[in-house]
């Protein structure tokens, strides 16, 4: 069996978005994610920021490998992630980067749903 290449570059991805998401938490510390149309401040909102690198961080490590527990990983943060975005675009409006982040986040997901049978370990 052949190494699944597009998985390990997701892989990186996930890693480099650890960085990214580092970095705008660190130049950006008073913006704060909204989660179901709500947004947290003070150590609550530090909580709910700082899970994107964490998340991503695991996620990167576990496509790398192709562990079995990344791809499940990856499912229950994709269906969080479109719950809440579709939350947030009925409680908050149409907004592009909104809009493309729930196409995104479908193209991925069907992707790596139908590659599933990389994730072997």
């Amino acid at each position: 069996m052949s190494k699944p290449y597009d998985i390990i570059f997701i892989g990186w991805i996930f890693l480099i978005n650890v960085l990214l998401d580092s970095y705008l938490i660190i130049v950006n510390p008073q913006y704060a994610l909204k989660i179901f149309g709500t947004h947290f401040n003070g150590w609550a909102g530090w909580a709910v920021k700082i899970q994107s690198p964490i998340l991503h961080g695991l996620l990167g490590i576990g496509f790398l490998k192709q562990k079995r527990w990344s791809y499940l990983l990856y499912m229950a943060y994709a269906a969080f992630g479109l719950i809440n975005a579709f939350s947030n675009l009925y409680l908050l409006g149409y907004g592009k980067i909104r809009a493309i982040f729930i196409i995104s986040l479908l193209i991925i997901t069907v992707y790596i749903y139908f590659r599933r049978n990389a994730f072997n370990g």
